[in-house]
Order: structure tokens, then sequence, then C-alpha cells
């Protein structure tokens, strides 16, 4: 493999933790999640990558307003 196809490859996965892990704080906080399931979301944030943050992100905008915790 290329070094730089390793790189981009390890760029995405710290890209992803670093976000999943804001979400999973975030969502251990929050009081309600939308379905009102804060496992499902939690699985999704972690096993569904990039992808599950980023519905979490569409679903819960006030993650950057500091409302609703």
């Amino acid at each position: 493999m290329e070094w730089q196809f390793l790189l981009k490859i390890s760029v995405l996965g710290i890209m992803h933790w670093v976000l999943a892990l804001m979400m999973l704080q975030d969502l251990v906080y929050r009081k309600r999640v939308l379905g009102g399931k804060k496992a499902v979301w939690a699985v999704m944030i972690i096993f569904f990558l990039i992808i599950g943050s980023f519905l979490y992100l569409l679903c819960h905008p006030q993650i950057f307003f500091g409302e609703d915790r």
C-alpha cells in the first residue's frame, strides 16, 4: 500500500473517533433524544462510522448551542 492511502485512512479514523467521542459525551448529558432510545444512538454513533455521528448531529443540532441539557 502507498503511504498516501495509509495516511488518508489514519486521518479518517482519527476524525471518526474524535467526532464519535464528542457525540457520545453529548448523548450522556442530554436529557432527551429523538426516538427516546439513547442506547440505539450510541450503537449508531460507534458502529456506523462517520455517518452515525453526522446523523446524530442532524437530529440534535442543539449540541452547538448548548440547549436542552
